[in-house]
């Protein structure tokens, strides 16, 4: 029940035929903190019999609201929210249900616009879950009137809003008393990486907000450089995060890899974001102010000179480790 399935259902199954797919998920939280998830997928029989598609062994034939026959299979487990949800966009626990819908993801949409979307991703795939929290709930946008009542709330992809939640009485009691800020883990602050960090983010109530520099939480939202992760809970409490993304490695110029040279040479180095390490043959040179060069044709690069004749092994190595080496010999 991850966003993916709205967006991939909105970008590729909207050109599908109306009711191929449709997909019923339950979450029903347990006294014992443990979750039971329970799923059933459900696939149009015309249009896979049309196909000539495989059928699996497992599947049953049903006809299901619609009136339309669909080969579905389901299948339950009983784990941890963390284990079995696996999406920070997701707060399942005793007392509140939150789940987090990026239609944000293009800031322009009205909600006039949002719910079109809505509408297209129903035409291709049908979504509805039911979640059962462990007492009456008090406060729900769940659309599915009908079927709400008690501890039961359910919702489907006619109505897609920025979240779908459920609380119970001491959820909202919870949720007014959170001043914990959330937890974004599996990054440092500070800290350089040569691809995007597997960013996750968590919290005592719920995370209703992710954003990296000042945009929706997304790979596409990445900057080349720093980039500022925020994470905001249902109670307006926020962390941030600073880190940087190196995706190339440093620049040497002057010299080519595997040339000989007759005399001194010169050569020039330079990161796009930070550079950390030059070593000549190992040894450590300085990157200092005095080494960089201020005009020209290689402005804001470091400048080197190596003298000595024989073969030279030159490495530079940025914050997040992306390495540069060149080998010349100098005769």
């Amino acid at each position: 029940m991850k966003k993916r399935l709205f967006l991939c259902a909105m970008a590729v199954l909207a050109i599908i035929s109306t009711g191929c797919m449709r997909v019923y998920g339950t979450y029903t939280a347990n006294n014992d903190g443990t979750v039971t998830v329970t799923t059933k997928s459900a696939m149009s029989k015309e249009l896979t019999d049309q196909a000539g598609g495989t059928v699996d062994p497992g599947a049953t034939l049903e006809t299901l609201e619609d009136g339309k026959q669909y080969y579905t299979q389901t299948e339950s487990k009983t784990g941890s929210a963390e284990e079995l949800i696996n999406s920070s966009d997701v707060t399942l626990t005793k007392d509140i249900f939150y789940y987090k819908i990026d239609t944000n993801n293009d800031p322009s949409l009205n909600d006039s616009q949002t719910q079109d979307i809505a509408n297209a991703v129903a035409n291709s795939i049908y979504v509805k879950l039911t979640v059962n929290l462990t007492d009456d709930i008090v406060d729900t946008n769940a659309n599915l009137t009908n079927e709400t009542s008690g501890k039961t709330a359910a919702f489907d992809t006619t109505f897609i809003n920025s979240s779908w939640y459920a609380y119970t009485a001491h959820g909202k009691e919870l949720i007014a008393a959170d001043n914990t800020p959330p937890v974004i883990s599996n990054v440092n602050d500070g800290a350089y990486y040569n691809s995007l960090p597997d960013i996750q983010f968590s919290d005592n109530t719920a995370v209703t907000s992710t954003t990296i520099n000042g945009k929706p939480y997304s790979e596409v939202n990445v900057e080349n450089g720093k980039n500022v992760v925020t994470a905001t809970d249902i109670n307006g409490n926020s962390s941030t995060v600073t880190f940087y993304t190196d995706l190339a490695a440093p620049v040497i110029k002057g010299i080519k890899n595997g040339k000989i040279y007759r005399s001194n040479i010169t050569f020039y180095v330079k990161d796009k974001v930070a550079l950390s390490k030059v070593t000549i043959d190992g040894k450590k040179q300085k990157i200092k102010k005095s080494n960089l060069v201020n005009k020209g044709k290689y402005k804001n690069y470091y400048k080197y000179t190596i003298k000595k004749k024989g073969r030279h092994t030159i490495i530079a190595t940025d914050g997040a480790g992306n390495i540069k080496k060149i080998k010349i010999t100098i005769r």
